[in-house]
């Protein structure tokens, strides 16, 4: 997988900053607490999601955080999601149009069971091999901790594809062994028959997070479009896409080329793509900001659209800002972005996109002025909320930021940067497993970032959990082997566990690849980058009784990051252990003063 899907997440850069300023969490002890929770809680809801509870046929409104008792049923209507937790260590992530049970626990070892009706969901485990099972009307499965797409026809025709793990696939024709990148699939008194997962992007695109683009003032709805719409309207005003397309009226049609686009903006926000390009195929006449909406698309799966003309409206240049990212161009990136609030200075969602690359280039103060302009046009825009969030936390106002993931969450919990952010707070803050749980949930919201497993690792790593850390790693790699994050940390892992030969090893291709971040780095903040890579690396070293080595690569870190705190105190550390206990040779005693005084 490249590493450009979803590439355009700019708050990696902010992510990435705030891990180092909470401090290096392989390092520090977290109390382990691994206890199974027996009752399953619905985390997020985008849309309309409704509850059965068990033995009933009556279905409620379901509300955020609820318990779900074995026995209950969850279903999910038209173009809405939701997000459930089984226990501590199993998310899934549900489709529009899905019906599912959880069924009490079964057999002798009293494994949970899922039963899934019809729809689909993004399943992912990490309990111990055979403790969870799901069934479908045609199948059965026993799960392995692993990761797949669950996808239930109304025929019953089920669909498995396995992206990690094992899957033991059971049906009265026959038994199906899967493994990772397999698929199967299970018609009507057939054989499960097993397939390639080819192309498991487009498989789980429904779960991918899409940002809003359209300036809905350049769409050009009629007067009368515009009142049918008017509460739409308002929510998209304000930022929220969710209360945005559940506000669009039920049952109706759009008939002209202006509304289609609109409500192709509003379906594309829940992932629903093929929904999306029915819609623009389906227009009279070719529309620039159609295209946009391409772009995007083209974009989270990593297939650029180039325009070939200069865009011409705000939603071209904002999307035209994504497409840029996604190629490795941030400085154009950041000048489309501000070239769409020229064009439409009441545009809530340029201003915000704004406010995240002037993040991504250090420019907090041009960052905080723009995050304000836009959080003042859109007060409900979940990725300002979230990115209020990491400029606090970067600030060490942790508490105040965990305010604001708070709100990011309930405006829109299919944002994984606000669950992203909230983990990290809640260990900043002492909470190791809660947040811990929360980037589990980031992992599931969009499963194909490599850096989300990254830092899923350190959190199981912070709880001495260091088999799954290893594993969440090695994911990472896989999805993404030009990302540099995970083998920071692995390394970090290596030399805590006294690995000291593969800890350098992993390091030294940490920085190798330290470039690949110029996605959503400034030159300044990837020189930074390497500046911690070689202070780590520095520490390692000395570790490993190599102090001379140690003090050329502490050397290395002062000089990409004059700055650096941490990049000084190794290399003082390192002159130290080189000194003369005789004061006969005082070669290293001048650097060692120099740097321990902070010059």
């Amino acid at each position: 997988m490249d590493w450009n899907v979803n590439s355009f997440k700019t708050l990696f850069a902010a992510s990435f900053l705030f891990l180092f300023v909470c401090g290096d969490l392989f390092g520090q002890n977290g109390g382990a607490n691994q206890a199974n929770k027996t009752n399953s809680i619905l985390l997020t809801i985008e849309g309309k999601v409704e509850v059965a509870r068990a033995g009933t046929l009556i279905w409620t409104t379901a509300q955020t955080n609820q318990v779900l008792q074995a026995g209950d049923r969850v279903r999910t209507g038209p173009n809405s999601r939701a997000t459930i937790r089984l226990s501590n260590l199993t998310v899934l992530r549900v489709n529009d149009l899905t019906t599912l049970e959880i069924r009490p626990p079964q057999g002798d070892n009293k494994r949970t069971l899922l039963d899934l009706k019809s729809g689909s969901t993004y399943f992912f485990n990490r309990e111990k091999p055979t403790e969870m099972q799901f069934r479908t009307p045609l199948a059965s499965g026993a799960i392995r901790g692993t990761e797949f797409n669950l996808a239930v026809a109304d025929d019953g025709r089920t669909v498995l594809t396995l992206l990690e793990g094992e899957v033991f696939l059971s049906t009265p024709q026959g038994d199906l062994d899967l493994k990772s990148g397999d698929q199967g699939i299970v018609e009507a008194g057939k054989a499960p028959i097993r397939a390639p997962a080819l192309d498991t992007v487009s498989i789980i695109q429904w779960s991918f997070y899409y940002p809003g683009v359209l300036d809905a003032d350049e769409a050009g709805l009629t007067a009368a479009e515009r009142q049918a719409l008017r509460e739409s309207l308002l929510a998209y005003q304000s930022g929220d896409l969710l209360q945005a397309l559940s506000s669009y009226p039920d049952g109706r049609q759009p008939g002209s080329d202006s509304e289609k686009i609109y409500r192709a903006a509003l379906v594309l926000t829940v992932g629903q793509v093929a929904q999306t390009e029915a819609l623009l195929n389906s227009l009279q006449a070719p529309s620039p900001l159609a295209q946009a909406l391409r772009k995007v698309i083209a974009a989270v799966k990593n297939q650029p659209l180039a325009s070939q003309e200069e865009p011409a409206s705000a939603t071209e240049w904002l999307a035209e800002s994504y497409s840029l990212q996604s190629r490795s161009e941030l400085e154009a990136a950041l000048k489309a972005a501000r070239a769409a609030t020229e064009k439409s200075p009441g545009f809530g969602f340029a201003w915000v996109r704004t406010a995240e690359l002037e993040f991504s280039f250090g420019h907090t103060a041009e960052a905080m002025a723009a995050l304000a302009q836009g959080l003042a046009i859109s007060p409900r825009n979940a990725e300002a909320l979230a990115l209020k969030g990491f400029l606090l936390a970067a600030q060490n106002q942790t508490k105040s930021a965990l305010d604001y993931f708070d709100q990011a969450i309930a405006v829109d919990g299919a944002l994984g940067n606000a669950w992203l952010g909230r983990g990290l707070c809640r260990i900043r803050l002492g909470d190791a497993e809660a947040g811990r749980e929360d980037l589990q949930v980031a992992a599931v919201l969009e499963p194909q970032r490599a850096v989300l497993r990254s830092y899923l690792a350190k959190a199981f790593s912070r709880t001495r959990d260091n088999q799954r850390a290893a594993k969440e790693l090695g994911l990472a790699k896989r999805l993404d082997a030009n990302d540099p994050t995970a083998w920071l940390y692995s390394a970090l892992l290596n030399q805590r566990e006294n690995r000291i030969n593969e800890a350098v090893t992993d390091l030294e291709k940490s920085k190798e690849l330290n470039e690949n971040r110029s996605v959503y780095r400034s030159r300044l903040l990837l020189d930074q980058d390497r500046a911690v890579r070689s202070a780590n690396l520095a520490a390692i070293y000395r570790d490993a009784g190599m102090t001379e080595v140690s003090a050329r690569e502490a050397s290395r870190a002062v000089n990409d990051d004059y700055g650096n705190f941490s990049a000084h105190l190794f290399l003082a550390n390192s002159y130290s252990a080189l000194r003369d206990p005789e004061l006969v040779n005082l070669r290293y005693e001048t650097p060692w003063v120099q740097r321990v005084a902070g010059r």
